[in-house]
């Protein structure tokens, strides 16, 4: 969800309601140590109903300790989710996101510094394991070092996204997590969550929200139709132009579309129209074309 769940979408869904809490698009620690522009203007202040909680990736203590100790200081985030999960090469080549899975004593090192720097509620997001299975190994750690809550993605960091979660191990961590057990991975649809919901705590949707805004509003039990839909997408051209540079919009909107043509009519076409727009305006033209 790099570079998708950034302001703009999360004020989307703010709108919209019904959700328990957000969190921010993948942050790097050192970039905070570093108040890289960047990172700064990808934590930027803002006005939500929604607590937002701030996502870090990093491979040391140290800058995540920093890290920390800046956004309480600085930011108005309620808290601190940090990646142990994400598969991206980028990410895993420099010992961050998933690789951590291969390392519990690392894993161990980090959270305590961080738990020990901040009071802020404190979640990790994690996988089944790396290349095997460790999540029990690693679920231990981390509910020693007193995090608030644990969301697990239902795969290895070594699986494919064309492979379906493994949604049989929710039973058997929920045996024996004692901290709040988010689940996530595959949850295209109101109907996915409420059976999934059976087996955790809360969940967790990425894919699935930016495939569908109006998912949350499902799940409460709002009724949906295409008209309501077609203002959702007309809303995030809006709030794109609002928080975005013109030089990024167009590159957002395909970002964005990649998600969006999951299960619509029609998708391959407009999302091919989308990808050969030459302007913001032309593709969002095509982009408001998508129905339920």
């Amino acid at each position: 969800m790099a570079s998708i769940t950034d302001i703009s979408f999360r004020k989307l869904l703010d709108e919209i309601g019904s959700i328990g809490l957000m969190v921010s698009e993948m942050i790097s620690a050192e970039g905070v140590n570093r108040l890289n522009k960047r990172t700064l203007d990808m934590m930027r202040s803002f006005e939500f109903n929604t607590p937002q909680f701030i996502q870090l990736f990093g491979s040391e203590p140290e800058p995540f300790v920093n890290a920390v100790k800046y956004i309480e200081e600085e930011t108005n985030f309620s808290g601190i989710d940090i990646n142990m999960g994400c598969p991206a090469n980028k990410v895993v080549k420099r010992g961050a996101g998933a690789f951590l899975l291969k390392d519990p004593e690392k894993i161990a090192s980090i959270i305590r510094e961080i738990r020990k720097n901040t009071k802020l509620p404190l979640t990790v997001k994690i996988r089944l394991g790396y290349s095997k299975v460790n999540v029990f190994e690693i679920i231990d750690v981390l509910e020693n070092e007193g995090v608030d809550a644990i969301t697990v993605h239902f795969r290895l960091k070594s699986s494919r996204y064309n492979e379906k979660a493994n949604w049989e191990y929710a039973s058997l961590i929920k045996e024996r997590i004692e901290t709040v057990f988010i689940g996530n991975g595959d949850i295209w649809s109101a109907l996915d969550a409420k059976e999934k919901l059976k087996f955790v705590d809360a969940l967790m949707i990425g894919r699935g929200a930016v495939s569908n805004p109006l998912i949350f509003a499902e799940i409460a039990g709002e009724k949906i139709d295409s008209l309501r839909f077609k203002q959702v997408l007309e809303r995030l051209l809006e709030l794109i132009e609002e928080y975005c540079n013109p030089e990024f919009r167009l590159a957002k909107l395909k970002a964005y579309t990649r998600f969006m043509v999951y299960n619509k009519i029609n998708s391959k076409k407009l999302r091919q129209s989308i990808y050969n727009s030459k302007s913001f305006k032309e593709a969002g033209n095509y982009f408001k074309s998508f129905v339920l």
